[in-house]
């Protein structure tokens, strides 16, 4: 089996605590079998869904490692099963918790327990969550819909992922355009929402693009309406307001009555989620490499959640135990970026993919569902050379072909490491060399990413701690309690590994097709720029 000859998939199959009634699986190379329900089964075959077979899950990450052929359509599957083993390991965690709490409770002296459920009124209630572990447990409907939303939750994505996103319009254009979209009230509530926020934040609506999740909840507003229990517009509005939280969730659905909306879409798009979890784990194993592995088991034998006694939200938390797989996850996540996502070869197709975009003024993707649909990696490059036929020129359609076809690719000239301590006050060399390329007519653009382990708010940033994420510590008495996940993971802390990256690429050839020799360019930009005195 290749790298990781000791993995076995986990069933949800053999301990489904959800109450799903599963008709069929899906054989996988990562999980082994993906069962799937009745209702899962008809969005799986929409079309909507399979065009997801045809958006490659790592864009250009093919052209550095070949096996990572893989779509964003096996990647969805995978979030779905993952989500649904987060949920079950919750669920069983969870009530052996509670039942262990409860026998504590009766040999701790009552003062001590009274000392901790004043604690908790301030850092959060494990002993609270008994109702809303009632739900988990008995409602198939919530089950459903966090399956759905994990299963859905990239059906919006672009031709070659977010790599494409770069084409979508902005704010302010999709300001001008959402009443042509018909949408529910519900989505156009959360849409305009979200436009007065950017708005309130002084936002620059032209220079801000929506993103794919936009195109995801329009989606998922367009098939689900069907007149079936798990299938209707109800359910549609439940699942996007697990992927949105700026969507109401429908008043009269368990998702609304069980207050655990926020849990579930920590379970799907959170710090430690099901999306980041499948995919780590998946292009490691396509890219036939070991960055991206950690312990899923362990993780999934960790989490619980707690209730946030100030603001009645639900969140995920860990046992003490689960720490350093936890650490491992977070490791791997900043090690697939570095050596993956941000190989030298991915950046040089981004750099010519945002050329295209900067030398092709007006285009956009089309916000119409049913004409975005019809794109995907294979049919971009003709639809854009079709519609902008006029403005394609001979140099941009040469690029096109060299980066979607022939994989002939821009070069890397100069490249630097900026930690992110310092980022305000070291000098960068880059404006001076695309100044000087720019002079000796050298098409070139850079690129800037930025890598860190983790979103989390270190310690020592804040008063008190940001982090709705907690670790679960039992005592002598075994009572257990929370604390901020930044006590107990040095990694958290560890902002000195934060770094951005600078990348400039080259052309292979000027507007006039003329070919260019990155060789004597990069020599010209170390003579004239980097070494100067050395001449």
């Amino acid at each position: 089996m290749g790298l990781i000859s000791g993995w076995k998939g986990y069933s949800i199959v053999d301990k489904n605590t959800s109450s799903l009634t599963f008709i069929g699986k899906i054989r996988d190379s990562l999980h082994d079998t993906i069962p799937f329900t009745e209702a899962e089964k008809i969005i799986i075959d929409r079309p909507e869904f399979q065009r997801l077979r045809r958006i490659n899950q790592t864009a250009f990450t093919q052209y550095a490692f070949p096996g990572a052929s893989h779509s964003r359509f096996e990647h969805s599957l995978g979030v779905m099963h993952v989500a649904g083993l987060v949920l079950n390991s919750i669920i069983a965690n969870q009530r052996r918790m509670l039942s262990a709490l409860n026998s504590a409770y009766q040999a701790t002296p009552k003062h001590i327990c009274e000392n901790l459920w004043e604690y908790e009124k301030t850092n959060g209630s494990l002993s609270s969550t008994d109702k809303a572990l009632n739900f988990l447990e008995q409602s198939v409907y919530l089950s459903q819909c966090l399956r759905f939303a994990a299963l859905l939750h990239d059906c919006g994505h672009a031709p070659f992922s977010h790599s494409g996103e770069r084409f979508m319009m902005s704010w302010k254009n999709f300001e001008n355009n959402i009443d042509s979209l018909k949408l529910p009230d519900w989505l156009a509530k959360s849409l305009h929402k979200k436009i007065h926020k950017f708005k309130k934040q002084n936002v620059n609506f032209l220079e801000l693009n929506i993103r794919h999740e936009v195109y995801t909840l329009l989606i998922i507003a367009k098939i689900f309406n069907f007149d079936s229990e798990f299938l209707t517009a109800e359910m549609g509005q439940d699942i996007c307001a697990v992927l949105d939280l700026s969507v109401e969730p429908h008043p009269e659905n368990d998702l609304a009555k069980s207050g655990l909306r926020n849990l579930l879409h920590e379970i799907v798009s959170g710090e430690v989620d099901a999306d980041r979890m499948d995919y780590l784990l998946r292009d490691s194993r396509e890219c036939g490499i070991v960055y991206g592995y950690f312990d899923l088991g362990r993780i999934l034998d960790s989490v619980g959640f707690y209730l946030n006694t100030k603001t009645s939200q639900y969140h995920l938390a860990m046992r003490r135990s689960g720490v350093s797989a936890f650490e491992d996850y977070l490791r791997a996540r900043w090690s697939m970026y570095q050596q993956v996502y941000f190989h030298k070869t991915v950046t040089a197709c981004e750099a010519m993919l945002q050329h295209v975009n900067k030398q092709i003024s007006g285009f956009t993707l089309p916000i119409q569902i049913d004409e975005y649909l019809k794109l995907d990696d294979h049919t971009f490059v003709p639809y854009l050379k079709e519609k902008y036929a006029d403005k394609i020129t001979d140099y941009l359609s040469n690029i096109l072909n060299d980066l979607v076809y022939n994989r002939k690719l821009w070069k890397r000239v100069y490249e630097e490491f900026i930690p992110k301590t310092s980022y305000r006050t070291t000098p960068s060399l880059c404006p001076a060399i695309v100044g000087f390329l720019k002079e000796i007519g050298c098409p070139s653009e850079i690129i800037e990413n930025s890598t860190n382990l983790t979103r989390f708010s270190p310690k020592g940033r804040e008063e008190s701690s940001k982090n709705n994420f907690k670790i679960i510590i039992k005592d002598v008495h075994s009572l257990r309690y929370l604390e901020p996940v930044e006590n107990h993971s040095t990694l958290i802390n560890r902002i000195d590994e934060e770094v951005v990256i600078r990348r400039i690429y080259i052309s292979r050839f000027n507007e006039s097709i003329e070919n260019i020799q990155s060789d004597e360019i990069q020599k010209r930009i170390s003579d004239k720029i980097i070494n100067p005195d050395e001449n």
